[in-house]
């Protein structure tokens, strides 16, 4: 096993190395970090490239979700525009109800919509204080 190694052979202990043992020593080491160089590189090269795909298939994603929404919105509006144009029943319930119009004889009656608990601007601030609790004495 000892004369498989390359970094320590305890046979050549007391003398002096022989000519390019250094370069065996050093060798796997240097192909290791040509390796890890050029892995690097590599990556440094494609990184921006497969970011940018990232980038586009989200992108396409969020379009896509938008097209659908579209979709959705436009089936429902040619629906109405088609109960529109087929249905008198509709077209008078929606012209009563959005511009008032009445038959002969008819009375409209008109409703306050009612007061909810919710604070409006003005009833969410604090009352000022007068001038004088301000100054000092």
């Amino acid at each position: 096993m000892a004369g498989n190694s390359r970094l320590f052979d305890p046979r050549g202990l007391g003398q002096p190395p022989a000519k390019g043992h250094f370069w065996r020593v050093v060798q796997p080491w240097v192909y290791s970090l040509v390796g890890l160089l050029f892995v690097a590189v590599v990556l440094a090269l494609f990184y921006p490239t497969w970011k940018r795909g990232q980038h586009m298939k989200a992108q396409t994603e969020f379009l896509q979700k938008d097209i659908n929404q579209k979709q959705e919105e436009l089936a429902n509006l040619q629906e109405e525009a088609g109960r529109l144009k087929d249905d008198p029943f509709t077209v008078e319930r929606m012209s009563r109800d959005t511009l008032n119009v009445a038959r002969p004889g008819e009375v409209i009656f008109k409703f306050q919509p009612y007061r909810t608990n919710a604070l409006t601007p003005q009833e969410g601030r604090l009352p000022a204080a007068p001038m004088e609790a301000k100054k000092k004495p």
